[in-house]
């Protein structure tokens, strides 16, 4: 089976049975697919942050990122430079899921191809619906890489650790570990981003605290506004 990247095993492990985004964590796990995403794009170069802290796209879509591909197209698109925070409001700002619906089922699909999801289709009132479901031992697989990486004191690539982040972030890290499971991983990655050894993954993750921040803002903005 294809290796995923730590954004495509996020997803397997922030969606339920049926592929939906559980709607107690909607904002959370929203919020991280998208800045998630965005640091992604920037770490290969696809796209590029300006001395303004703008961004806009550099070079064509890695191969090996399809599942952003529908991010990327709206950056390209754009005919100047936005902030992160700008580029969220194109996905979660006003009432049309469709842009968000859109990134999910390029991770589906993405997730599908590689065998580690089940397409379910859905007749509704004007068209199939599709959603993917994760298998459930392609999420055991990622819980039990964490727990090992993690907790246990093994070796924690840039990869897992990233993902550990997110989890925590987006509050789902205690659907797969105990209370006192959650709060060690916790520790552990505040650990390793203070350490020299993963300099080049804190900075990965800074970016997504600081565009998680900004998405944030928009959807507190929104629902005030609603």
């Amino acid at each position: 089976m294809k290796q995923l990247s730590y954004m495509q095993e996020f997803f397997l492990c922030a969606v339920n049975k049926k592929g939906k985004i559980p709607s107690s964590r909607a904002g959370y796990i929203s919020a991280c697919l998208i800045a998630g995403g965005m640091a992604e794009l920037l770490n290969c170069g696809s796209i590029v942050r300006n001395e303004k802290d703008k961004l806009t796209a550099e070079k064509p879509l890695a191969d090996n990122l399809p599942y952003l591909k529908p991010l990327y197209e709206k950056i390209a698109a754009l005919k100047k430079p936005k902030s992160a925070k700008g580029i969220a409001e194109m996905f979660i700002a006003g009432f049309s899921r469709k842009p968000l619906d859109e990134l999910c089922l390029a991770f589906g699909l993405s997730l599908s191809e590689a065998g580690y999801a089940d397409a379910l289709t859905k007749q509704g009132r004007k068209k199939v619906k599709i959603k993917y479901a994760p298998k459930e031992e392609a999420v055991k697989r990622v819980i039990e890489k964490v727990r090992a990486e993690v907790l246990e004191e093994g070796e924690m690539t840039a990869e897992t650790l990233c993902l550990t982040a997110m989890l925590d972030k987006c509050g789902i890290v205690r659907n797969y570990f105990s209370k006192v499971e959650a709060k060690d991983l916790k520790k552990r990655v505040k650990e390793a981003r203070e350490s020299e050894l993963y300099a080049s993954v804190k900075e990965i993750c800074d970016s997504v605290d600081a565009m998680y921040a900004a998405i944030i803002v928009v959807m507190a903005a929104g629902a005030t506004s609603r």
